[in-house]
């Protein structure tokens, strides 16, 4: 069967709301207005660190919405309409450095207008950072080869891929009248037409358009999948419960309940992802050793 992209997502601002669109637009550090910006604790021994979801109280910022208007403003808009927008360019440098789990960046300081605005969201002191242009984020050398970055706040890769199959399989194991989207795993591109958990052997991948991608590494996931995406409030602990029972793993010094593969952008320094590409399966690897024992995993075509 044909395997092609059935969704594309972008996520401007770290956590927030994503933005379903018909492209990426992709350059060597990832998608153009992916987790450009980001929210980060300004008090205590924790300042800098960054905020999410996974953060108490603050699972809300999935309704806050994060609007590139052009290539020099940013509009953020709360759940009750308020809003206020941001320069992309001018802004001071952040009073040190910011950390994205083991990762230390340089960023940005949006100013203490829109620190204001996301501490009375939140109720907890925090400022908005975006990233320099000039920064340059490596990957885990363990997966990935010299050159190869991050783009902007991402956890850990510039590129997230699912497969509406392996959610279809995954929610099989679902208890009765649990509701989990995609959207609840953040992808940035979703596939369609590959069978279940066949993101998880695919070496390079190559769109229509000549972009070639490499799956390096399954996704572990947290506590951010429980968060209704849609209404920043999670009511149960699906779907980590199901993941736990039948994607969990550890080898190699990787561990946890898996959910879909992080790519990396190969042979070419930009491209263009779309809905409705076909992409073609250029090379196969085994999964990885955390996955072999899962009870949901790939059984070929």
């Amino acid at each position: 069967m044909t395997i092609t992209i059935a969704e594309c997502w972008i996520y401007p601002l770290k956590s927030a709301q994503g933005i379903r669109v018909d492209k990426l637009e992709l350059t060597s550090r990832g998608p153009i207005n992916d987790r450009l910006w980001m929210l980060v604790q300004d008090q205590g021994a924790k300042h800098g660190k960054f905020i999410s979801q996974r953060d108490k109280g603050c699972e809300k910022l999935s309704i806050v919405g994060a609007l590139p208007q052009n290539d020099e403003t940013t509009k953020f808009v709360l759940p009750d309409g308020q809003q206020i927008s941001v320069n992309n360019s001018g802004l001071a440098r952040y009073d040190g450095q910011v950390t994205v789990h083991k990762d230390t960046c340089d960023a940005l300081d949006a100013g203490d207008e829109a620190a204001q605005f996301f501490s009375n969201y939140l109720n907890q002191a925090c400022r908005l950072v975006r990233m320099p242009d000039d920064f340059i984020r490596p990957t885990d050398p363990k997966y990935s080869r010299p050159g190869d970055n991050v783009g902007g706040y991402a956890d850990g890769f510039s590129l997230l891929a699912t497969n509406l199959a392996s959610l279809s399989k995954l929610a099989e194991h679902f208890p009765q009248n649990t509701n989990v989207t995609m959207q609840e795993f953040r992808p940035n591109m979703v596939l369609k037409g590959a069978v279940p958990f066949e993101e998880d052997t695919i070496g390079l991948a190559r769109t229509e358009n000549g972009v070639v991608l490499g799956f390096t590494k399954p996704c572990a996931r947290c506590s951010m999948t429980t968060v209704d995406q849609s209404t920043g409030i999670s009511t149960s602990n699906e779907p980590m419960t199901t993941l736990a029972k039948a994607r969990n793993g550890n080898a190699e010094g990787l561990g946890g309940a898996f959910f879909g593969q992080n790519v990396i952008l190969r042979e070419l320094g930009s491209g263009i992802i779309r809905v409705g590409d076909e992409v073609e399966i250029l090379s196969r690897r085994e999964p990885h050793p955390a996955l072999q024992n899962a009870v949901l995993r790939y059984d070929g075509p």
